[in-house]
């Protein structure tokens, strides 16, 4: 995977093995917002990784540290999934369709990923998944194209 590094200065010691993929999207217009969002001091959020709409990948956080990007939240009974997971932000603001070129960038780093982890597939998904309380977040968002993105990252497998 071919990235960029943009620390952010918001993460921790993992306290559990990375099991998890989060995916959420940064509800803004550019990558550098939310990377500059990632780094000020007051946002006390970040994610291990940002993809552009064009496809460039960028890291936050390394993945042997916890990443604040979840929040309260549960998956499959395991609450506070910061500790067990990676989070990836895709740059989008609008319910415009995902470019292909993110799409791809996304499904690679998730392969190289569950394959560096063993983390199952039914253990990737979106935000809007683990918040506590039910509904409290609602990102990837409605546009975002499971079937399909799952169905690259079998494919690349």
């Amino acid at each position: 995977m071919n990235v960029l590094e943009r620390p952010s200065p918001h993460h921790s010691p993992r306290t559990k093995p990375i099991s998890a993929i989060i995916l959420h999207d940064t509800a803004s217009q550019t990558a550098e917002s939310a990377l500059s969002w990632f780094q000020a001091p007051a946002s006390k959020v970040s994610a291990h990784l940002v993809i552009d709409r064009d496809g460039v990948v960028y890291q936050c956080v390394p993945f042997d540290q916890a990443a604040w990007h979840a929040g309260t939240s549960v998956l499959h009974g395991e609450e506070n999934v910061n500790d067990c997971s990676i989070g990836i932000e895709l740059v989008d603001l609008t319910d415009d369709p995902y470019p292909d070129r993110q799409l791809l960038e996304l499904a690679r780093a998730t392969v190289t990923l569950v394959t560096a982890y063993q983390i199952p597939l039914n253990r990737v998904v979106g935000h809007q998944h683990i918040a506590i309380p039910p509904g409290r977040k609602a990102d990837p968002g409605k546009d975002f194209p499971w079937y399909e993105f799952l169905s690259r990252v079998g494919r690349l497998l």
